[in-house]
């Protein structure tokens, strides 16, 4: 299979387009989390204590159970990569861009 020359100024787009939505991405990403975190840390203590007081009572075994739900896909996490790595291997250009500018809005989030 032979392939025409590679047209760089567009490579180029898609590589400075990833990276910019990457970057806005993975600031906003970083800031919500920090968000969730907090007021899930917040509801976390104020449940335990309404338990410690007998308020309420808290099925933990059923919280573990759908936990392990979440974190466990059907078929693994195996076959949840591969199905993220088939899905980007069609615009690499433009994901390895999304990717550095996600990880450097992480960072500066």
């Amino acid at each position: 299979m032979e392939t025409g020359p590679i047209d760089w100024p567009v490579v180029g787009k898609q590589v400075g387009l990833g990276m910019l939505l990457g970057f806005a991405v993975g600031y906003v990403a970083k800031k919500a989390l920090k968000i969730a975190f907090i007021v899930t840390g917040i509801l976390f203590l104020t449940l335990v204590g309404l338990q410690h007081y007998d308020v309420i009572s808290i099925n933990w075994a059923r919280i573990e159970a759908a936990y392990s739900q979440a974190v466990n896909p059907p078929g693994g996490f195996d076959s949840l990569l591969r199905g993220w790595v088939d899905s980007l291997a069609a615009v690499i250009p433009g994901a390895g861009g999304f990717a550095v500018g996600f990880f450097w809005g992480m960072r500066k989030g």
